[in-house]
């Protein structure tokens, strides 16, 4: 299932009547957006830093839910940890992101069925308000994942993670992500996520985020030794080679000044990069020149191009050019 619709069935399935009772289980590979997909399901929902507890499972022991004894008393008491203390029943409503619970091994695994299915940690009741959502990498990537006991899966709902380009691209866009990064993968869509695990370095969501953190201005080749360093050798020659078309692009202003004489490429890779470089440029002063320019090119990379403006600068849907343009390409933005 791709991030938007693992997200939507997760809120609406929390917001229904009793809907806390189920436990979604996002199952896909490293670096996918598991995680992010999890984080952006409890904002929309409304839980935030101060009533959400993340545990990672992996690198905890069974102690560590069941809590630690007290014999002070007559008897042992358990004492539970500041993590499950703060779900306690009588604090309302309140959330668990358990992450890399596929990496658990059995006995930790065990220790949770009674959060998930009981809401209890060891002697402690938890809120009845409680929210979990679980995250973990599949065993067929061969990245630490165990196998989930049975009593595990039958206490959790699963959902299987696939990365999307389109939902990548809306993440990025919202994140100030590198244009060129982002229009080089929606040219190689297959390279948003290849993971193998028989390589150190693998091109994923996770490691292109960090790509558009190395700085730019580096020579050359540092640049390329650290995009490898990332996402691996092959990937690497990939991306640099279309940011040497990016930057090599004719200027956008050339084109803004000129839609009716400017050339269009005949190489998807130059327009791809193109269509990136116009859409940052747009502005609701230069939509209408935008426009001419793009009735030129294909109906895919004229919408491509559209969407993105008007994420980057929602000032321009109200322009008379922009209502113009939807109106007339009505057919091909449904």
């Amino acid at each position: 299932m791709k991030y938007q619709d693992i997200k939507t069935s997760i809120t609406s399935q929390f917001a229904a009547p009793g809907g806390n009772k189920v436990v979604p289980f996002i199952i896909g590979r490293p670096g996918g957006g598991k995680s992010a997909c999890a984080r952006d399901a409890l904002r929309t929902l409304g839980f935030d830093e101060s009533n959400t507890v993340e545990f990672t499972a992996s690198l905890r022991d069974p102690v560590d839910v069941l809590g630690t004894p007290n014999n002070t008393g007559e008897y042992t008491k358990w004492v539970p940890p500041e993590e499950f203390y703060k779900l306690r029943q009588g604090v309302g409503r309140c959330a668990l992101l358990l992450e890399e619970l596929s990496d658990a091994p059995v006995p930790m695994q065990n220790a949770l069925c009674g959060v998930i299915y009981d809401r209890r940690a060891g002697q402690l009741q938890l809120s009845d308000q409680l929210f979990i959502i679980a995250t973990g990498n599949s065993t067929e990537d061969k990245s630490g994942a165990n196998r989930i006991t049975s009593k595990l899966a039958g206490r959790t709902r699963r959902f299987d993670f696939v990365e999307n380009v389109d939902d990548w691209t809306e993440w990025a866009l919202d994140n100030e992500i590198d244009p060129v990064l982002i229009q080089f993968l929606r040219f190689r869509v297959n390279l948003l996520s290849d993971f193998d695990p028989n390589r150190f370095a693998n091109p994923t969501p996770r490691t292109w985020e960090r790509v558009s953190l190395i700085p730019a201005d580096l020579p050359e080749q540092l640049f390329f030794d650290n995009v490898a360093g990332e996402v691996g050798e092959g990937a690497a020659a990939e991306f640099t080679g279309f940011r040497r078309i990016y930057l090599n692009l004719p200027s956008t202003e050339s084109v803004l000044l000129d839609p009716a004489g400017a050339d269009v490429p005949s190489d998807p890779a130059t327009k791809y990069a193109l269509m990136g470089a116009l859409a940052h440029k747009a502005t609701k002063d230069n939509f209408d020149r935008l426009c001419a320019y793009l009735e030129r090119v294909e109906p895919e990379f004229r919408v491509m191009t559209v969407r993105d403006s008007i994420k980057l600068q929602p000032a321009i849907k109200s322009t008379r050019a922009f209502v113009s343009w939807a109106s007339a390409n009505a057919e091909v933005l449904m």
